[in-house]
């Protein structure tokens, strides 16, 4: 008989090689996408919400973030095709609905759900006003912070670590050394400006300079949304953010009011890569003018 393990191996040989020349599109309804990212790391992208990361094990997976619950059968099975079994852990990058809505559909099937205090409290609270999340939703292993948990899977070293309050409150960075992937969710984007959430301008700065010092000319880094990119990609947002800052900075100690500095367009040259600064820009100008 076949090892099993040998044959779910080579059917996910297969799907990186279609991959890699057709876009991996399983399902039409849901828009959901299948890439390989490197080693044994994947992404699933598309059908709204935060991009998810998978880890290849043997007959099983470990998940960073869950979309919307009523992708979750569609996800589970994406994650068996690339792996031969179900996640047996799930862990979400921060707490928000577009990284957490889909918990449930998997904590009830047994997976153990990993992620920051922070995220286990506005859980049980009852996020944005709404009730307390099902008791399959909420994480049951945590990290406080400044503190960081190592996973041996199955041949893979992945890292979760806590990270400065950058997007939101209790943000995680997920690195899985031997791919020589980071997934940062939203602490980056290639496409988009900061969302300050809870978190601050230097977060960003600070949470990004730390992926960096974990990467090389080969890792690859996973955001919340867009596609994966390098260290190039990285550099350009940290060094955008920083550019920002400071002309803002500049014209709030000239006394510019809001108005004025929104006015004065200072992410001119970086609108085409990262579109709209229109909710970025007033968060920003109340952070530094507080300061």
């Amino acid at each position: 008989m076949l090892n099993s393990n040998l044959f779910m191996k080579g059917r996910s040989l297969i799907a990186l090689f279609f991959c890699l020349y057709i876009p991996c599109t399983l399902s039409a309804q849901s828009g959901l996408l299948m890439e390989h990212v490197s080693g044994e790391v994947w992404m699933l992208s598309g059908g709204g919400y935060a991009n998810i990361s998978v880890l290849a094990g043997n007959d099983r997976a470990l998940m960073v973030d869950s979309k919307r619950p009523e992708l979750a059968e569609e996800i589970r099975s994406m994650v068996r095709e690339i792996s031969g079994g179900d996640a047996d852990f799930l862990i979400n990058g921060h707490v928000h609905p577009d990284h957490t809505d889909g918990n449930e559909g998997f904590g009830t099937r047994g997976t153990t759900i990993i992620a920051h205090e922070e995220v286990r409290r506005v859980l049980m609270a009852g996020q944005r006003g709404g009730p307390p999340a099902p008791v399959a939703a909420v994480p049951v292993l945590t990290i406080a912070d400044g503190g960081k948990l190592t996973l041996h899977f199955d041949g893979e070293t992945v890292h979760v670590m806590d990270t400065p309050a950058a997007h939101s409150l209790g943000n995680i960075m997920v690195h899985y050394q031997t791919s020589n992937v980071i997934h940062l969710g939203d602490l980056y984007s290639p496409e988009r400006y900061p969302v300050i959430a809870g978190g601050t301008i230097d977060g960003f700065i600070e949470a990004n300079e730390i992926a960096l010092s974990l990467a090389d000319d080969n890792t690859r880094f996973i955001a919340g949304n867009g596609v994966v990119t390098g260290q190039a990609e990285v550099r350009a947002y940290i060094n955008m953010v920083q550019i920002v800052k400071g002309r803002m900075t500049d014209m709030i100690s000239d006394g510019l009011s809001q108005e004025d500095v929104i006015a004065a367009n200072p992410t001119a040259e970086f609108d085409a890569t990262w579109g709209d600064p229109g909710r970025f820009l007033p968060a920003a100008y109340r952070e530094l003018s507080a300061n």
